[in-house]
């Protein structure tokens, strides 16, 4: 009798890949780790949710009053969501966008100018949101945050909490943005050619072609992640960021076990 539990087929998220990208060891310790809900994650949930408002603050005769309104609502949505014992996760979200808000509105009204109230209510408020895909074929599944049509067909759309680089988009994004469009084209049978980064925070949209380059990295990384699904532990990206990692103990106690063994 098969055993259909192995013979499942496992899909990279993107998510995963955009551990890799990190840090190839941060994806190890991830993968198949249930981490429960972390401050991060509160964190994009509020942010997220004042990011699908922002179409009712722009066509609001007061976007300072409007904006504030819908972070309240989106920290009480997020409590109704996590609950009292993440009420200061919540309000920490919520304090931080709105130390932000003036820059929100500057971006969101300064882009209204340049692409027209049309455009700007299909980007801030589309149809299509937290969009589920999956291929078989490629072996890779995620959630697309908005999936826009730009004029040049559907094209995904990150939600970034983070701040934008001086210019364009973080590479990261891009391998993101490839990754999310490859499965787009599959689930839609389309030609999905763009992409682009809603950074939130003093806000902007950068728009991106998706390059082959870039495709090739997204892929090459999930094939990298099912390495470490089937145990492989890769080599860690040492810099500034593994200060603030949640495995930083665990991934250096694992290289001086491997430095001992491999010392013997």
């Amino acid at each position: 009798m098969l055993n259909m539990q192995n013979n499942a087929i496992k899909y990279v998220s993107v998510s995963s890949i955009a551990s890799y990208l990190i840090c190839p060891r941060l994806a190890y310790f991830r993968n198949g780790r249930q981490e429960g809900l972390t401050d991060r994650e509160v964190r994009s949930t509020v942010f997220k949710s004042v990011s699908y408002s922002l179409a009712r603050v722009i066509s609001s005769g007061q976007p300072e009053a409007a904006i504030g309104d819908e972070i309240n609502a989106a920290c009480a949505d997020a409590l109704c969501i996590y609950g009292e014992s993440h009420r200061g996760s919540i309000d920490k979200a919520g304090d931080e966008i709105r130390s932000r808000a003036g820059a929100i509105i500057s971006g969101v009204l300064g882009e209204n100018e340049r692409r027209g109230l049309s455009q700007m209510t299909r980007i801030l408020g589309p149809s299509l949101t937290g969009i589920a895909v999956y291929s078989d074929k490629m072996r890779m599944s995620g959630m697309v945050d908005k999936v826009v049509d730009l004029g040049q067909g559907l094209t995904p759309i990150l939600i970034s909490t983070s701040l934008p680089p001086p210019t364009g988009i973080f590479s990261s994004d891009r391998v993101k943005l490839a990754a999310y469009a490859m499965l787009l084209a599959e689930k839609y049978s389309i030609d999905c050619a763009g992409g682009g980064v809603e950074y939130l925070p003093g806000w902007c949209l950068r728009t991106a072609d998706i390059r082959y380059e870039d495709k090739r990295k997204a892929l090459y990384a999930r094939n990298r992640v099912l390495d470490i699904m089937g145990g492989r532990m890769p080599e860690a990206s040492r810099g500034k960021l593994c200060e603030s990692c949640s495995f930083v103990n665990t991934c250096n106690v694992r290289v001086s076990l491997l430095d001992n063994l491999f010392k013997k």
